[in-house]
């Protein structure tokens, strides 16, 4: 009997060995923790002093006859985030301050869309955000070098849907990647065409686009295309708009060297330039490039000069209408995109009338030299 309780205790025990052995290891295991998706909040401060060398004189508003001011240029709260592995949101708000001559201050939604993953290689957003033209329209300004953009970006760019753009609109874009192909990426939006925080005026869609390659390290080149119409569906007459534009840049990161130049171009018929309203037989045709070259100091990595030209043309139909500019700049990097900007920019102005610039209310050849010393906190 005692042999046989024996036998039974083995048994039972080697029995408990073999099960402990081949049973699945997940069963013993701890869960692994669920994956949060907590939202990102971010954002950036950015404070000017600027110095207008311009002839101010022809002013009637004691507003625009101020030649320095100091400035909360643009403030930016910033949240954004995933709600599962597919779909993600941002929701960006715009609390800038008083441009010059300006007596208030704006608050208004920038960005707020969703996103869906529909293939690693195609992403859907849906809301109002930044269209997919050009290469510096794209850049947010922690990300940009120069204080300023250039004026054929600035001045085509962002009044695209019909001079109400601020480089957004509402609609559904499609936009991904591809390295193995050449380093490609691209986006493609459908939109309004009327700007941001707008409803639409009319049942024509705008349509945008834009496209990169990389054939080697270091060098981008693309091209973005855009069309639309911008008249409500009461008008007699459509103004019609295109706009397309071309880009390369080439980064030497180890030499801390990088250069880039765009081309834009665009036409809007039926629109009076003189007046900024449609008008029948009128046809506004603006155009312009730049070259830049930004340099880090090897012996001073934290600092980087930079120098850009850039040739603007308000209206090919009209005389006189250029708008050259050579950009002089300086910047200090504290922490990431933190940082101390100095620029000194240099500005010839043709004597058209029509013929404006970034930051002054003067016109035509009252256009001067502009000095921008800007603080910019990003968070």
């Amino acid at each position: 009997m005692r042999g046989f309780m024996r036998f039974n205790l083995s048994f039972f025990t080697a029995v408990l060995i073999i099960g402990a052995l081949i049973l699945p290891a997940s069963i013993f295991a701890e869960e692994p923790p669920k994956k949060e998706f907590k939202p990102k909040v971010g954002g950036y401060i950015e404070t000017w002093y600027r110095t207008d060398n311009s002839d101010l004189s022809d002013q009637t508003t004691a507003a625009k006859k101020v030649d320095n001011e100091f400035r909360v240029r643009r403030a930016r709260i910033d949240v954004k985030g995933e709600v599962t592995d597919e779909i993600g949101y941002r929701v960006n708000g715009n609390f800038d301050g008083p441009s010059p001559a300006s007596g208030s201050a704006s608050v208004k939604l920038w960005d707020g869309y969703v996103t869906y993953k529909v293939h690693p290689f195609a992403n859907v957003t849906v809301g109002q955000f930044k269209f997919p033209f050009t290469l510096e329209g794209l850049e947010g300004t922690p990300d940009r070098i120069p204080v300023l953009r250039a004026e054929s970006i600035n001045d085509i760019a962002a009044k695209l849907g019909t001079q109400g753009g601020s480089f957004r609109d509402i609609g559904v874009m499609v936009s991904g990647s591809y390295k193995d192909a050449l380093g490609l990426g691209y986006g493609v939006a459908v939109i309004n065409g009327k700007g941001i925080n707008t409803g639409d005026n009319n049942n024509d869609k705008d349509i945008v686009g834009r496209i990169t390659i990389s054939p080697i390290s270091g060098l981008t080149l693309g091209g973005s295309y855009y069309a639309g119409k911008g008249q409500d569906e009461t008008a007699t007459l459509e103004v019609k708009e295109s706009a397309y534009g071309v880009e390369a840049e080439y980064t030497l990161k180890d030499l801390g060297l990088s250069l880039r130049g765009e081309y834009v171009t665009a036409e809007w018929e039926n629109f009076n330039v003189a007046t900024g309203a449609a008008a029948a037989g009128f046809k506004q045709e603006p155009s312009g490039w730049y070259l830049q070259a930004a340099y880090k100091l090897p012996s001073l990595p934290a600092a980087q000069l930079m120098a850009r030209y850039e040739d603007y043309e308000k209206d090919s139909n009209t005389d006189n209408s250029h708008l050259k500019t050579t950009t002089l700049g300086a910047t200090y990097y504290l922490k990431g995109k933190t940082r101390i900007s100095a620029n000194y920019l240099m500005r010839d102005a043709e004597d058209s009338s029509i013929v404006k610039a970034q930051e002054t209310d003067a016109a035509g050849t009252r256009i001067d030299n502009l000095i921008l010393v800007q603080m910019l906190v990003a968070y």
